[in-house]
C-alpha cells in the first residue's frame, strides 16, 4: 500500500480551507408573515448600518399576482395608498442583495397608520427581513 506524501496532503487541506464557505453551504431564507394586521403598506428600506436605500423596488402581490410596484424615494420611503383591505405579499428587491418578503394583512387603509414596515436588506449571506416599527 502506498503512503500519501504529507506535504501534498497539507497543501490539499490548505486549499480546501481557503475556498469560500458558500461552496459548502447555502443560506435559506424563510418568508415570515407579520403577526399583526396593518392599516397601510408603507415604510422604509435600509441597510443594517442605518443608511436608507433609494430606488429599491417594492412590489405588492395578491394571490401571486403583482398589483402594485414602486421605487423608494430619496429617503428610502414607500407608500401604497390605493390598496383595499385584504391579504397581500410584499417583496422588496435591491439589485445584488437578498430580497425581503412578507405576507401582510391590511385592515383599514383609510386610517392613519400607527406603524410602518421597516425593511432591512442584508449585505451578505444573511436573510433580509421586514418588521413593524412605530411611526414617528
Amino acid at each position: 500500500m502506498e503512503r500519501v506524501n504529507p506535504f501534498f496532503a497539507s497543501v490539499l487541506v490548505g486549499v480546501l480551507l481557503l475556498l469560500p464557505s458558500a461552496t459548502f453551504s447555502a443560506t435559506t431564507c424563510v418568508d415570515v408573515p407579520l403577526r399583526k394586521p396593518i392599516h397601510k403598506i408603507c415604510g422604509f428600506v435600509y441597510f443594517p448600518s442605518g443608511d436608507r436605500i433609494t430606488n429599491a423596488e417594492v412590489t405588492v402581490l395578491q394571490a401571486g399576482n403583482e398589483i402594485a410596484l414602486q421605487r423608494t424615494s430619496q429617503d428610502g420611503k414607500f407608500s401604497f395608498e390605493q390598496l383595499r383591505p385584504g391579504k397581500y405579499e410584499i417583496r422588496v428587491r435591491v439589485e445584488h442583495f437578498v430580497d425581503a418578503h412578507s405576507q401582510v394583512i391590511v385592515v383599514n387603509p383609510k386610517a392613519q397608520p400607527k406603524e410602518e414596515l421597516a425593511v432591512s436588506i442584508s449585505l451578505s449571506g444573511a436573510c433580509s427581513n421586514i418588521s413593524l416599527v412605530h411611526t414617528k
